[in-house]
């Protein structure tokens, strides 16, 4: 049986602060890398001036249930500043995932 370790999920993050910060990420969005990105959300929103948030999916490969609760919980996070969580560029298997998620019907979606 395979160890774990002989494959780590990989999920490189950057963050652009700006008027409306942006985070690009790379790779899988799973339990081994969602608290990286919640890291990141909070370094992000640190800012109290924050109302704007955007998620840079283009080059994600897999996300699952954890990913999803952490756009979630961003969301909320935004929501009560009377802002907003923007992903942009998802695949269209993400943004199938998405749709069928509900999250859609929720958070805006952006293609780029």
């Amino acid at each position: 049986m395979p160890d774990e370790n002989d494959n780590p999920t990989q999920l490189s993050i950057s963050l652009e602060r700006a008027a409306v910060p942006t985070i690009s990420l790379v790779g899988d969005l799973d339990p081994a890398t969602a608290p990286q990105l919640e890291a990141c959300i909070e370094e992000a929103l640190s800012d109290t001036g924050v109302t704007r948030l955007v998620l840079d999916l283009a080059a994600v490969e897999f996300i699952d249930s954890s990913g999803l609760r952490v756009f979630v919980a961003a969301r909320e996070q935004l929501r009560a500043r009377d802002g907003e969580l923007v992903l942009r560029s998802p695949s269209a298997t993400t943004e199938r995932l998405l749709d069928i998620t509900g999250l859609t019907e929720i958070i805006e979606i952006e293609q780029a």
